[in-house]
């Protein structure tokens, strides 16, 4: 077991995948080989902000589509 935060003590390599079975990381991961990060997801765009109460429709707008229920 390495001083490593993430080394879990199991260390065996699949070599089929090439991912640790302990901690899940690659070989160059665990001897510390620099790796690409992933391209950042796209991020979610901020919804607008909801007041607690909704604002009454203008006149001419609830005349046109009724005033809703509650």
């Amino acid at each position: 077991m390495s001083n490593d935060a993430l080394c879990v003590g199991v260390c065996m390599i699949d070599w089929d995948t090439g991912v640790c079975l302990g901690c899940g990381r690659t070989s160059d991961e665990i001897d510390g080989v620099p790796v690409a990060e992933p391209p950042p997801a796209e991020l979610p765009q901020p919804q607008p902000q909801q007041s607690a109460v909704a604002a009454p429709l203008p006149p001419n707008v609830a005349a046109a589509l009724g005033e809703g229920s509650d």
